[in-house]
């Protein structure tokens, strides 16, 4: 085994071996219905992430730059650990409490997997629950400037379960997180059903502060930093997933950056639809997209970027998204916009595993480190 298959086997150990069989019969990670407060504590040869949620809980960490996921049942799990001689800096990114097949009825009743939740209106229609509830993102200068409020979405609820005609009804203060509910909103799906009437209906979203955690509880600057500024080379450990949707023939998995250099994405699935079977791979550097961190001001702006075909116009985007088929994988490589040989090595495996058979390794047809989901 080479020196590099041997450090990326010694990293990749914990998060390979370490998923207990309970949490994958108990726990559905794609239905986030509640935050939590995580703590990763390294020992000599061990690993232990604590929940303070006895349900199922996912915890996404770092140790020393290097992204690991744990789904924690019970409250705690140990890992174990390759001892080193220095103490490793580790990071609590998020802890998300999931769907709980084996746990209480409070555990599975779902909710957004925000603060920023979704009540029934004053007068509102409250018989419709959504299936897929987006919880709105906080705009970045109310979050600034402590702004707290709500908004009454009214909409109509198709036969198909999707979201038609969302308009405000009311908020306060005005103008403030309009746009944000209304996007939000429009992404919620409810169960199809034919044989029912289009339904207008009005929900209130509401914007507190005291709870938004996922977005406040950020890497700091200093690891977001270091990560950002290798010398050179893939910025994997920079990518997390932000949002999961599970559609059920499919799941769609939003990533987002948690470092502030630009990113381009590079990502292969076992595809879904006219691909089942065969791995599916997109790349943000054809949808001419820079993938930014949440909040950050250039979203939706543009850049130009020289590409091999000579400069391009690419948009600064703050999510990614992946789709796949349940219970699979996906993997990707991420590049800073500036680095020609990390892109080249990104672009020629993609290349080389779109399309083909999902029996075969991505990780084998790799030219630099590629990243995986757990």
């Amino acid at each position: 085994m080479s020196a590099r298959n041997l450090l990326l086997t010694s990293i990749g150990l914990l998060t390979v071996v370490s998923v207990p069989v309970s949490a994958q019969l108990r726990c559905d990670c794609t239905a986030v219905v509640d935050s939590c407060n995580a703590k990763v504590s390294v020992q000599s040869s061990s690993v232990e992430i604590t929940s303070d949620h006895a349900e199922c809980s996912r915890v996404d960490y770092f140790i020393d730059g290097q992204p690991f996921v744990a789904v924690v049942v019970d409250g705690s799990q140990r890992r174990d650990w390759i001892a080193r001689a220095q103490p490793p800096e580790v990071l609590v990114q998020s802890c998300q409490v999931c769907r709980d097949a084996g746990g209480s009825a409070a555990s599975v009743s779902a909710r957004p997997a925000a603060a920023a939740q979704a009540a029934p209106a004053p007068g509102g229609n409250a018989e419709l629950t959504p299936l897929i509830e987006v919880a709105p993102r906080y705009p970045e200068n109310a979050q600034s400037r402590g702004i707290e409020g709500f908004v009454d979405v009214k909409f109509t609820v198709t036969p198909r379960g999707t979201v038609e005609n969302a308009e405000v009804a009311a908020a306060q203060p005005a103008r403030v997180f309009d746009q944000a509910a209304l996007a939000a909103v429009a992404r919620w799906r409810f169960a199809e059903d034919p044989d029912r009437a289009p339904q207008t209906i009005t929900r209130r979203i509401n914007f507190d502060l005291s709870d938004y955690v996922f977005q406040l509880s950020r890497p700091s600057t200093a690891t977001a930093s270091a990560a950002a500024n290798q010398a050179a080379g893939p910025r994997n450990q920079c990518v997390r997933e932000q949002t999961v949707y599970n559609y059920g023939e499919m799941v769609e998995v939003g990533l987002m950056n948690a470092c502030r250099e630009p990113l381009l994405v590079y990502s292969c699935a076992q595809g879904a639809g006219r691909y089942p079977g065969l791995w599916v791979c997109i790349d943000s550097e054809e949808s001419q997209t820079l993938l930014v961190a949440p909040g950050d001001r250039r979203s939706g702006t543009t850049v130009s970027v020289t590409t091999a075909a000579g400069p391009r116009a690419f948009n600064y985007a703050d999510d990614f998204f992946v789709a796949r088929t349940p219970n699979t994988q996906y993997w990707w490589l991420a590049c800073g916009a500036d680095d020609s040989a990390c892109r080249g090595s990104a672009r020629q495996w993609v290349r080389s595993v779109d399309k083909q058979l999902a029996s075969i390794d991505p990780e084998a047809r790799a030219s630099i480190p590629v990243a995986r989901s757990h």
